[in-house]
């Protein structure tokens, strides 16, 4: 058995198989709509994407696809699509040899190519779709058993524009395995509202996005909450994309520490991952060019980071004073200028960018109120950061890469999350796919990281993708501190139950640490070796259905 497993494993290794898989973005009611969103898709990711006309029940879509790939241009152009929140569905081919819809397990048939977009990379698209989805999107599961709100047009609507309207109810439980250091609740539950408005004229060269959000907990008033998530209108050009409003940006590549994210304030109430992202309010222009894009922002105005109040998990061991401090004089209504260039160079990609202004992570000013207890003042100073985030292609392995150096926290730092992520297609002659990831997690300041778990940490972990109808998603990995031998055991797992019911569960473990008691001395709270010790009893696990309108 063992020889048995050890030649499936190498087999798995050393394999490369051309096969004729495609990627799907998108299915439309109009020809123009899907041709532009084809043309878009062509020139950010340099790959051929053509639409297909399909008869689906006697009406007639327009698909945009991926031309038939090799396994290495396939899980290239996949990766891609997730670095820029595209989402997709995959076609591959049976044992007949014929194209079947990894959703539905029905076969295709469909006509030749309706005006297939040159197989060199296009000049800039003269008449571009939508926007790209939010960073909501990239991070959520996907909603619809069809195609990603952010490609798919409503019913008929006046020549030249288009609308898109949903909205989902979210009901989520936390359970505990241990009560709280300080007396906290094993339990608690929640209920979120979030809607979603998208409305476009002109042939969506402008639009409108509208995306507010509602979270009610049982236990901590702090985590009930409401955000406007975005709010944007944009104008999109011939090489050029203007966004004026609330918005979200994502940075990055590597996957357990999102290390150059910093354009949008962190929500921490509602995940301890820090992906979850309050709107920035900011003038976003992007360059589209050949020799890449270039996105120059002034962001307007300050945002101040959310914590779990005293009744919350997963807190601090002292009271947070929402009276914040500032470097800057302008305090929260300073402009801050975020500028980044990034380009695709045949498998390798790269973006590099600078950051000046108020720094989304605080230090914390410990204070003694009246009753002689400690608390915390949040101190945000005024920071310039400079990074590249980048990711290499060979075959099925990707390396990924983020780095920074940032000044006005102490002394001038550097970090850098480096990794890797090989991925198995079909494992095992399924049509699953499964991803084998590694990084690892530096910061030079080591203890004195105070806005960080993570200085001198390696992680490992896998991602198994079903490539059901039902989109099962799975991501399971262990963070493991080199210096204190801390260990966080992380789970993520979603499964559409229906055309309109997502369920996942998510998991956090935490371990090795000390162990503080609740009256322990400040000066042991805040020692550097104690991080995680507010962790150690916050083992949770989290269960959420959300119904999509």
């Amino acid at each position: 058995m063992l020889l048995r497993a050890l030649s499936i494993s190498l087999a798995l290794l050393c394999s490369v198989v051309a096969h004729a898989d495609q990627l799907v973005f998108g299915s439309f009611k109009s020809a123009v709509n899907a041709q532009n969103w084809a043309q878009k898709l062509s020139a950010q990711f340099d790959q051929s994407i053509v639409v297909v006309p399909l008869k689906i029940e006697d009406e007639n879509r327009y698909r945009v696809q991926s031309e038939p790939l090799t396994e290495t241009a396939f899980l290239a152009l996949r990766r891609r699509a997730d670095s820029a929140g595209v989402s997709y569905w995959r076609l591959y081919k049976d044992a007949s040899e014929s194209l079947t819809d990894k959703r539905t397990n029905s076969a295709i048939r469909s006509t030749p190519p309706l005006g297939a977009p040159r197989l060199q990379p296009p000049s800039p698209v003269e008449t571009p779709a939508r926007p790209e989805p939010s960073t909501q999107q990239r991070n959520q599961p996907a909603q619809q058993s069809t195609v990603n709100s952010s490609t798919l047009r409503g019913p008929e609507s006046p020549a030249g524009s288009s609308a898109d309207m949903q909205w989902d109810l979210g009901l989520q439980t936390r359970s505990f395995f241990s009560e709280g250091t300080f007396g906290q609740d094993q339990f608690e539950a929640s209920a979120s509202v979030e809607f979603q408005y998208y409305r476009g004229w002109q042939d969506d060269r402008r639009s409108i996005t509208v995306s507010p959000f509602l979270r009610v907990d049982s236990a901590d008033p702090e985590r009930t909450h409401a955000d406007l998530r975005e709010f944007f209108v944009s104008s999109v050009g011939d090489n050029w994309d203007l966004h004026v409003g609330a918005k979200r940006v994502f940075w990055g590549v590597t996957e357990f520490h999102h290390l150059v994210d910093i354009v949008n304030q962190t929500d921490l109430v509602e995940n301890l991952d820090t992906e979850d992202k309050l709107g920035q309010p900011m003038v976003h222009l992007s360059l589209i060019r050949a020799w890449g894009v270039l996105d120059l922002m002034l962001l307007t105005g300050f945002r101040e980071r959310t914590f779990p109040g005293s009744d919350g998990r997963l807190r601090v061991p002292f009271k947070i004073l929402d009276d914040a401090e500032y470097e800057s004089g302008a305090e929260q209504l300073r402009t801050d200028v975020a500028l980044r260039w990034s380009h695709y160079l045949g498998p390798f990609e790269v973006g590099v960018h600078h950051f000046s202004g108020t720094s989304r992570d605080p230090s914390f000013i410990p204070l003694v109120a009246p009753n002689n207890e400690v608390v915390l003042q949040p101190f945000y100073p005024v920071i310039d950061q400079t990074g590249v985030d980048a990711q290499l292609f060979v075959g099925d392995w990707a390396f990924k890469l983020e780095g920074l150096s940032r000044s006005g926290q102490g002394d001038r730092y550097a970090a850098a999350n480096v990794g890797f992520e090989r991925t198995f297609v079909r494992v095992f002659d399924s049509g699953a796919d499964f991803g084998l990831i590694g990084e690892y997690l530096y910061d030079e300041r080591g203890d004195d990281a105070f806005n960080t778990l993570f200085e001198n940490d390696v992680a490992i972990g896998g991602r198994l993708s079903l490539n059901d109808f039902a989109d099962t998603k799975a991501l399971l990995g262990v963070i493991a501190d080199v210096n204190n031998n801390d260990y966080l055991l992380t789970l993520e797992a979603s499964r559409r139950l229906s055309n309109s019911w997502l369920f996942s569960i998510e998991g956090r473990f935490f371990t090795g640490g000390n162990k503080l008691p609740p009256d322990a001395p400040a000066q042991d709270v805040l020692d550097p070796g104690n991080k995680t010790a507010w962790l150690q009893d916050d083992d949770y696990l989290q269960v959420e259905f959300k119904k999509f309108f």
